[in-house]
């Protein structure tokens, strides 16, 4: 065999036995034909719901934080939170979450900014105070601030945090994370047999996380919210990641009272070694509301 013929034989193995996933991916089905109209696109999302939301974001980027100073869990870890915020305070709306069990706690505490910009609503997180020593599923976590943004619309919310982690070598390491998401709502799909998901806040995007300035993984994000209604509130909001070391879900998925001037909600957050084409029992668990 030539010299040749030897080169365009392993040309064509070689591309033969190329994977697939080196075809550039298409758009999601989601926006395969472009942005929602302005009527699904612009929700009604409460002040409220939009500090919750920035809790809930700060908690899961710290996780992300954890679990690359950590790695992700063989056997899935499950760590109780509560997130909470009203609408009752003057001048600011405030809110705080709690990950874990004390001693072994994170915490958060949120203000909104109340000055009226038309533009859209800033949300700052911070670490609380005490307990002097914060705690990711026994891994000191320290130094945690973040703001979030929401425009007018109330259809995305942008964030950058940063947060110190101690890794395997012992010592606090530090990270930064920016976030960027979009919300619509439901549709009513009862005339065509469908459920009325009118009631849902639907949630997609993407995030990347960074050490020491350099970027390191990335994540995809999901959210998926129905308030009460008279009924119970859920909300799920779950990650996936994309680039890193090894496939890793975080999923918090939480119940209780969601409705005007109040968020106050309970339940788990779980690490997983889960792909993202996997099924998402958070999600599943939040039925459409009855018509």
């Amino acid at each position: 065999m030539t010299r040749l013929s030897i080169i365009a034989t392993a040309i064509m193995v070689a591309v033969v036995s190329a994977p697939a996933h080196t075809a550039a991916p298409e758009a999601p089905a989601l926006y395969a034909t472009g942005p929602f109209s302005p009527r699904t696109a612009t929700t009604s999302l409460s002040v409220h719901e939009r500090t919750a939301f920035a809790l809930l974001e700060g908690i899961l980027q710290s996780v992300e934080s954890y679990v690359h100073a950590n790695g992700c869990p063989t056997t899935a870890v499950s760590l109780p939170l509560e997130v909470y915020s009203d609408a009752f305070g003057s001048p600011n709306i405030v809110g705080d979450a709690s990950l874990g069990n004390a001693p072994d706690v994170f915490r958060l505490e949120a203000v909104a900014d109340n000055a009226g910009s038309f533009r859209g609503q800033h949300i700052d997180v911070k670490q609380m105070v005490l307990p002097v020593l914060h705690f990711i599923n026994g891994k000191l976590t320290a130094n945690y601030v973040g703001r979030m943004t929401y425009n007018s619309a109330n259809n995305m919310m942008v964030g950058n945090m940063a947060v110190d982690t101690i890794g395997i070598n012992g010592q606090l390491n530090s990270f930064t994370g920016y976030v960027v998401k979009d919300f619509y709502k439901g549709e009513d799909n009862r005339q065509t047999g469908g459920d009325n998901e009118l009631f849902l806040i639907l949630d997609w995007g993407l995030q990347f996380l960074s050490k020491e300035s350099y970027p390191v993984e990335k994540y995809w994000q999901r959210s998926k919210v129905r308030r009460s209604d008279a009924g119970e509130g859920k909300t799920a909001f779950v990650k996936d990641r994309l680039v890193g070391v090894t496939k890793c879900r975080i999923a918090a998925a939480l119940s209780g009272l969601n409705q005007p001037d109040i968020f106050w909600q309970s339940g788990t957050l779980k690490i997983s070694l889960v792909a993202p084409a996997d099924p998402v029992p958070e999600f599943i668990a939040i039925p459409s509301p009855s018509p």
